[in-house]
């Protein structure tokens, strides 16, 4: 089972004026299925995999990320490698791997190693979301509403005329 989609967002950080462009990784539905005397389909997952980068035209500080999707036998799921890049420079100061929603691990051109971030520690931050009658038509909840609701209430088929 295979299917994707892509995204290109903007973030502003508005205690520094910077407006990044990032792009997003493709997103999979995966199920693998192995055949051997009898056919099995193990527990599906969603998986990241694609390159993506991120840039602020203010600061000329640029990163490209490669999400890794899994390999057929053996391998890790949620692999990610980056680079970080300076204004102007050719050459990474900082490289990062790991998984992305576990421990990831930097290396700077100075050859200092560290713990560059560990999600598993993060603290989880309760999003704030405008009220539905406050959202305008096309934004995501009010958009979706009809379809969330009838996935919640187990009814595929009117989900799938909503989202239609």
């Amino acid at each position: 089972i295979y299917f994707y989609f892509s995204l290109t967002g903007c973030v502003t950080c508005l205690d520094h004026d910077e407006h990044y462009i990032l792009t997003f990784p493709n997103g999979y539905g995966r199920q693998l299925y192995i055949s051997n005397c009898r056919s099995i389909l193990t527990v599906p997952w969603i998986e990241l995999g694609g390159e993506c980068s991120i840039s602020c035209s203010k600061t000329g500080y640029n990163a490209s990320i490669v999400f890794h999707t899994k390999p057929f036998y053996g391998g890790k799921k949620h692999r990610i490698t980056a680079e970080i890049f300076s204004p102007n420079d050719k050459k990474p100061f900082c490289s990062i791997e790991g998984e992305w929603n576990g421990v990831m691990y930097a290396k700077y051109s100075t050859g200092e190693n560290a713990v560059f971030i560990d999600t598993k520690k993060m603290p989880t931050i309760k999003k704030k979301v405008r009220k539905l009658e406050d959202q305008d038509d096309f934004e995501s909840r009010c958009l979706w509403k009809d379809v969330t609701y009838n996935l919640k209430i187990r009814d595929i088929d009117a989900a799938t005329a909503a989202k239609h």
